[in-house]
Order: C-alpha cells, then structure tokens, then sequence
C-alpha cells in the first residue's frame, strides 16, 4: 500500500521523506529513517562545524548513514548558502555517491544538470505555486511544497499545507511532497487527499531516539501542546518556527513592536555555544537550544505538529505508527464508500 511516484523514483518503500533539518539531522538518525522505509536525509551541517571543517563534517555524516545502512540516502542543500563553498560541497556529494539531493531557498536551475548527470535524483522545496512551477522546469524529479506550519525558515506567503499542496498539485506534472503540521497517518491521509504523493516530516524526528539533538529539546517537544510555536524574526525579513519559551516569547513581542534594535541585540545576546568557533548569532540560538538542551537562551526551530508528538521512539517506529494509522484510515474510507446508506437499505 501507498507505492506511488515517489516510492518509485526514489527507491523506498514508504512515501515518507526526512526534513532537512539545519542542524539537527546526522548520520544516525538519516540512516534509521531510510531503514525505517522512509528516505533519511543528511543536513546541511550536522551538529554544527565552521566553514573550513564542513564539507569533511557532511562527509563524515554520509559515510556513517552509509555504514548503517544499504537503502537510499539523500543530502540536503540550502540554495542561499551557495558560494564556493557549496560548489566544493556539491562535489563532494557526487563524490560519496548520495542518492538525492534536497534542496530550497533559491533557484535549483543552478544544480539540475550537474547533479542529473551524476545520476543523483533532485528534490526542491517550495513555499509557492510559482516556486514549483520553475522547479519543475529546471527538471527537478519531485517538489516538496512546505507549509507555514512548518519548523524552521518559513515562506513569505505563508501558506499553509491544507492550502499550499492542492494548488501546487493542480500546477505541476511531477510528484508532490507535502510537509508542514504532518506528524502521523492522519496528517499524511490528509495530503494525500490533497493530492500529494508522499510527506515530508522535521519535527516528528526530532523527538526520534537517533536524532543527536539534546534530551531537554526533545522532551521539550513531547511536551508541547497547541499553542507550543512562535513565529519570530518576522521585521528582520527572516521568518522562522521555533518552539515557545521566555526567550522566544521576547522576540515575538520584539516583532510585534517592530522593535529592530532591540530583536537584534537580543539574538546577538545568545552566550558563546561552541568553544573555538565563531557561528553566526543565529546559529548560535539554535545550537544552544537544539545541541545544548539550553531552552531558555536561543531559539529552537520546531513546527506546529510538536503538539502530535506524545513520546521519544526510534525513527523507525516514527515511520510504522504513520504508516499503520493511514492504513486504518485507508480501510475505515473503503468501508465507508461499499457500505448501503441507510436510507437505501430501508427502500429494499
């Protein structure tokens, strides 16, 4: 059940891909996903290295998913970081051989034909109907359309996925990905009801027990309810999801104030995380949160569906409950549309 487009192009069993994640998503953890039937995805900079040391940082993470596992593994690339750096980046993925390349945050025209040729399937992430519509023309395999639920850097629009996903679908010939809000079968019956062909997940696997975030960080997420996400750096021209503390609680009134200064200083405030480094102020709140279990002096990035994450279970357990759930639901839809309606039975 639930082969599709997406299983097919990207070689797994389940239509279930792992968010790129910034910093969150190692080695381990993109290799349980992918063993789990899902597509596991190393992030852009795993725990966090500077810039001479991480291209050797991402290939440390790709080549530990590859010890852990024989299945697909794909790499996630921040289109506005791309600089040498990235060029230098891009070839060390082609280099270690990784099967997917999941990228957002500008034009994917500038990679498809280098990473085409090298054989590596492309997925870009998109806020947008337009965003998808040049997406699939500069030949991506699959577009991700991610709603304004999600963790993390949002879209200018804010669109959220119930919304996003069936207008991106009616836009585009390729297969759609939904994510934003979706952590369990019934998210993922929605978007496919949507249209989509498969989900996308962050925060769902951050709280996975292979995730090397810190404990404080993923208990902080078992525990969210609602109301547990702010969004932040709205008047810096940055939108971005984090979980609700007094810290990021600050920041919004800052937004809301359109207090610039203040906002700054307060992000520039973040005590040093990493000894020896120099991370940029932003960087720096995610560390302390996410990698440090500091709740209350940074911002953790994590997306509305934190309140349907009710326990700490491995990535593959993450995946079956999902997946057991659709079935249910998918079973539950079947009975329901062979059953008579009552009004029908009783003129028989």
């Amino acid at each position: 059940m639930f082969r599709n487009r997406v299983t097919d192009v990207l070689g797994i069993q389940y239509p279930i891909l792992e968010g790129g994640m910034a910093i969150a998503g190692n080695g381990e953890l993109a290799a349980a996903v992918s063993n789990g039937g899902g597509l596991g995805v190393v992030s852009a900079n795993p725990g966090w290295s500077p810039m001479t040391e991480r291209i050797e940082n991402v290939r440390r993470h790709i080549r530990r998913a590859r010890e852990l596992t024989k299945k697909p593994v794909g790499a996630n690339v921040p289109l506005f970081f791309l600089d040498n750096f990235a060029d230098h980046q891009v070839s060390m993925l082609i280099e270690e051989k990784v099967d997917v390349v999941i990228t957002s945050g500008g034009s994917p025209k500038i990679l498809t034909g280098t990473l085409k040729r090298a054989g590596i399937k492309m997925i870009h992430v998109v806020s947008n109907v337009k965003q998808a519509i040049a997406a699939q023309a500069a030949g991506v395999d699959i577009v991700v359309c991610e709603g304004y639920e999600a963790g993390g850097i949002e879209g200018a629009d804010e669109l959220t996925t119930m919304v996003l996903t069936p207008l991106v679908v009616d836009a585009v010939d390729i297969p759609v990905v939904a994510a934003g809000g979706i952590a369990d079968g019934r998210g993922f019956m929605a978007a496919m009801a949507l249209g989509a062909e498969g989900v996308q997940m962050g925060t769902a696997f951050l709280a996975a027990s292979e995730c090397h975030v810190h404990q404080r960080f993923k208990e902080a997420i078992v525990k969210s309810e609602d109301a547990a996400t702010v969004m932040t750096q709205r008047i810096l021209g940055r939108l971005s999801r984090v979980l609700k503390t007094e810290f990021t609680k600050k920041m919004y009134d800052m937004d809301r104030r359109h207090a610039i200064d203040e906002l700054k200083e307060l992000i520039a405030s973040v005590p040093p995380s990493i000894i020896g480094s120099n991370p940029s102020p932003t960087i720096n709140g995610q560390y302390r949160v996410q990698m440090l279990g500091d709740l209350e002096n940074g911002d953790g990035a994590a997306g509305q569906s934190a309140a349907l994450v009710r326990r700490i279970k491995s990535a593959a357990e993450v995946i079956a409950d999902v997946i057991t759930e659709a079935e249910a639901i998918s079973r539950r839809w079947g009975e329901q549309a062979s059953a008579k309606p009552a009004n029908a039975r009783n003129a028989a």
